[in-house]
């Protein structure tokens, strides 16, 4: 049995005129003794926050009936994805120290589009954003970074276009008195209530299992049944999803197996969520080992399909758990003999013998700028080259963060 791994979420409650509480801001927290955030890479920390609430500890057990506020940072807003959350149940909060760009438009459309609320935060009326007014729904706006006649020139000019205001950081009657006075909706801060530290648990995620996912929803002829297969083999993966397709089933129509979960789910928040559970699981890795492992495994299937000697599926596994060792830090041969692969797999993995290991010396070449190696007789050194490009391109368009 997997030992369980201690999971934690940082809420902050936000709350109306009358003082009720109407939403949670979700924080990334790393203990439950630590209340403040880690510096950790943002994308990181934000995907975090929404696979330990949604994989794991639950919608229903964090929110209620609530809706939670998000952090989200320009990597990944700028990502081409249809979120894999509900749009009912998040706000998505678009930090102060992005960059007004075309692309981050063109995103903010689409999520806009989508349905998804969205709030900018830690406001402080900078002209460079104010191109971001247009799409919020509620501004958050940092009181204390703010004086009170510029406080309340813009909250007039705000509310005018119809926008909800939050002030945030709010830590004495005082402030709160004065921005109730101004027209202000929503407030958050210390004077209400601090972080409130959530623990759960979880299964530690499977690192070459949330790859191969990755690799096969970006696949343009997948299977859904491929997909059903890979997170059936994974008992983390398989409850993760399960739990978050229930929680977000308002059909009533009850899930009969992992395909029918995936079915629901969709491919195109198979590919967000895919990313978030990289993001969240693998972030003590540098996203270039599985860039690697990812166009090995590509290529390698790509000269498997013209060799014909093997199933392409043994190609492609040969190249991704290539990279084995790397990914789980331990000796390869001592991992591939718990796999139980074909025997030609596994000596392609341990000496480079066979047709399936010719391949693999063949990518570890390429990668290095190398020619002295075994080209099979049905392609040319130029193919493989192309091939090898092809395979590069495969992995730097697959969402790694």
């Amino acid at each position: 049995m997997s030992q369980l791994i201690d999971i934690y979420v940082g809420r902050q409650p936000i709350f109306n005129r009358n003082l009720e509480v109407i939403a949670y801001e979700l924080l990334f927290r790393s203990g439950s003794q630590n209340n403040h955030a880690m510096i950790l890479g943002g994308d990181t920390a934000s995907a975090q926050v929404m696979m330990n609430v949604f994989g794991e500890m639950g919608l229903e057990e964090v929110l209620g009936q609530h809706k939670g506020f998000i952090n989200f940072t320009e990597g990944l807003l700028l990502r081409e994805y249809q979120p894999f959350f509900p749009k009912k149940k998040v706000v998505i909060e678009v930090l102060e120290d992005i960059s007004v760009s075309p692309q981050l438009i063109s995103s903010l459309t689409k999520l806009k589009e989508l349905g998804f609320k969205i709030a900018l935060d830690d406001y402080i009326f900078n002209p460079e954003l104010q191109p971001l007014e247009r799409f919020a729904d509620i501004i958050k706006v940092e009181i204390t970074q703010v004086g009170p006649k510029k406080l309340a020139e813009h909250t007039a000019r705000l509310k005018a276009q119809g926008i909800l205001l939050l002030a945030e950081k709010v830590e004495t009657r005082e402030q709160y008195e004065f921005c109730v006075k101004l027209g202000f909706d929503y407030f958050q801060g210390y004077f209400f209530a601090k972080p409130k530290i959530i623990q759960g648990k979880r299964l530690p995620n499977n690192k070459l299992t949330i790859l191969e996912l990755l690799s096969k929803v970006y696949d343009p002829d997948v299977d859904m049944h491929c997909l059903s297969d890979i997170i059936s083999k994974d008992v983390s993966l398989s409850q993760k999803l399960l739990k978050f397709v229930a929680e977000t089933n308002h059909t009533g129509i009850q899930i009969a197996s992992i395909h029918d979960a995936v079915l629901r789910f969709g491919l195109n928040r198979l590919k967000s969520w895919a990313s978030m559970l990289v993001l969240s699981g693998v972030d003590d890795k540098p996203v270039e080992l599985f860039t690697t492992a990812l166009t090995r495994a590509k290529f390698c299937e790509l000269v498997g399909g013209k060799i014909g000697k093997a199933s392409i599926d043994s190609y492609f596994t040969v190249g991704l758990f290539s990279c084995l060792d790397a990914v789980m830090d331990a000796e390869l041969s001592s991992l591939i003999k718990k796999l139980g692969l074909e025997p030609m797999v596994e000596a392609a993995l341990l000496e480079e013998q066979g047709d399936l290991g010719h391949v693999l010396t063949m990518v570890k070449g390429l990668e290095q700028g190398k020619t002295d190696f075994i080209v099979p007789d049905s392609i040319t050194a130029t193919e493989a080259s192309n091939l090898y490009l092809k395979a590069m391109q495969f992995a730097e368009n697959v969402d790694l963060g």
